[in-house]
């Protein structure tokens, strides 16, 4: 082999090293967009010895669930949606976290780190402050009672849901259910199994039955396959919903405290 061609050829460390570098300047440039300024900060009024350690032991104790700027990885770990968070002018929730070992003047500290965060927030116009409770609840609590109270209960599962989550958390998650949190069954026959659905195609299913054993199953013309999909009928309801009946069941959702 030409030695010179394989230097042409292949990608230089220095080229890669580049690249990652880039990579990493992008990354810290968007994170750097979502955390505080200096006049964000400023702005909070709070002490500065405690916003920095309230920042430091965030960012050590925290950012692995809740984001380094406290967005988090899914809606229930965003920390800047959340009504909770947002609401508590007190340290008595961050008292309840299943961190025990948090001593009362570090709760104190982050409880200074999260009104920062809350303040560049809604420093910056930022939409997640809009408000989206343009609904008529009455008439979301009646669009309750003719599509989702066969299942779901104001008093069983969606007791206090207005209080966990914002506005805009709370549409996202009635219009986009959790997969994860309702998995799909299925019953295979032949040979006559059932389980949770992981996985199907046109040639073959992957299913783990009650055992928690996983089988692949291969599908013919003669085989058999019942899905039960529990978030079917919100899937059903989406090409009849009207802006109005988003708004009004969000407003609805909103008044369950």
């Amino acid at each position: 082999m030409n030695t010179a061609s394989a230097r042409t050829n292949a990608p230089s460390r220095s080229r890669l090293g580049c690249a990652f570098v880039l990579a990493a300047l992008l990354v810290a440039t968007e994170l750097a967009a979502q955390l505080p300024s200096r006049a964000a900060i400023a702005s909070s009024n709070e002490d500065d010895a405690a916003v920095e350690l309230g920042s430091a032991l965030f960012f050590a104790r925290c950012a692995r669930c809740h984001g380094l700027a406290g967005r988090g990885t899914n809606p229930a770990t965003d920390l800047i949606r959340s009504t909770l968070v947002r609401h508590d002018q007190t340290d008595r929730k961050l008292a309840t976290h299943p961190d025990k070992s948090l001593t009362k003047s570090q709760i104190a500290d982050l409880r200074v780190w999260l009104r920062v965060l809350l303040v560049s927030v809604a420093g910056k116009g930022n939409k997640d402050f809009l408000n989206i409770l343009t609904g008529d609840p009455k008439q979301g609590e009646q669009f309750f009672a003719s599509h989702c109270a066969s299942c779901h209960s104001t008093k069983g599962d969606l007791a206090g849901i207005g209080e966990k989550y914002d506005p805009s958390v709370l549409q996202s998650l009635w219009l986009n259910p959790r997969r994860s949190k309702t998995p799909r069954t299925v019953t295979v026959t032949p040979p006559g199994v059932s389980g949770t659905l992981e996985r199907i195609d046109e040639f073959r299913l992957t299913l783990k039955d009650q055992s928690g054993t996983r089988r692949e199953i291969p599908l013919d013309d003669d085989t058999k396959v019942d899905i039960h999909d529990p978030l079917q009928p919100h899937y059903d309801l989406y090409p009849r919903l009207s802006d109005a009946d988003v708004h009004n069941m969000t407003a609805f959702l909103a008044t369950l405290k």
